[in-house]
């Protein structure tokens, strides 16, 4: 494990914005992850909102999974100020029996869409939580629940969340949990949540990198997420 301060993280995130920048972006997944980081970073995301909302068609961006690509985006543009209300009542649109898809990741990430805007949707919430188990007890999976239940209502699943959280820092092994894309999910979650102990998991993160970056476009962009959530809570003074 390395050691790690402040100046270490800001040479790191730097090192992965150049290379972010310089990637040729196309996938709604991959461009809406890169304009939420770079954005984050006060990095100018014009050129891929461009692209992104260029390839939306009608109400929604029409993919193979056109809910959580519509979901991603529109957490994407909320990042930067721009509220997509057509899109975002597309999304609420696509519930049914108060979830998406019988989907616990296509209802996170629209709960997480929905509550970035401020849009509550206490259906969704009470779904999630009432249908916790242990076939969605993964690292990356409670980790966007965690994610959602705090976007949607943070002091009314307090104790969910806590008991969760306790559970993925359980589940950690010299800093992360195995997995770039998977560890960055946790290490956001566990953020939000105001767990404390999240300096092993930014040290173990900085240790993946190679190159610039952390093997994709996507695990690199959720690096720098990491990274700015990270610093924004040790300046705070919250951390």
């Amino acid at each position: 494990m390395i050691n790690m301060d402040e100046k270490d993280i800001y040479v790191s995130a730097n090192s992965g914005i150049v290379w972010l920048k310089d990637q040729d972006i196309t996938e709604i997944k991959d461009l809406s992850r890169s304009i939420q980081a770079l954005s984050l970073w006060d990095e100018k995301t014009i050129h891929l909102m461009g692209i992104l909302l260029t390839r939306k068609t009608g109400l929604f961006w029409e993919t193979d999974k056109p809910l959580l690509d519509t979901a991603r985006a529109c957490i994407a543009l909320s990042g930067c100020g721009i509220i997509a209300d057509e899109q975002l009542e597309w999304i609420i649109g696509q519930q049914n029996d108060d979830n998406w898809g019988k989907s616990e990741i296509e209802t996170s990430y629209a709960l997480i869409a929905l509550g970035n805007t401020g849009i509550k949707n206490e259906q969704g919430c009470k779904w999630l939580v009432n249908n916790y188990g242990k076939k969605w007890e993964h690292i990356g999976t409670t980790s966007l629940i965690i994610t959602a239940l705090i976007k949607q209502n943070k002091d009314k699943y307090q104790d969910f969340i806590k008991d969760r959280a306790g559970w993925i820092i359980s589940k950690r092994e010299a800093g992360g949990w195995t997995y770039t894309a998977t560890s960055n999910l946790a290490i956001q979650a566990l953020l939000l949540s105001d767990e404390k102990d999240i300096a092993p998991s930014i040290r173990w993160l900085m240790g993946r990198q190679e190159n610039g970056n952390w093997g994709d476009i996507i695990s690199t962009a959720l690096s720098l997420i990491s990274f700015k959530l990270f610093l924004d809570k040790l300046n705070s003074g919250s951390s």
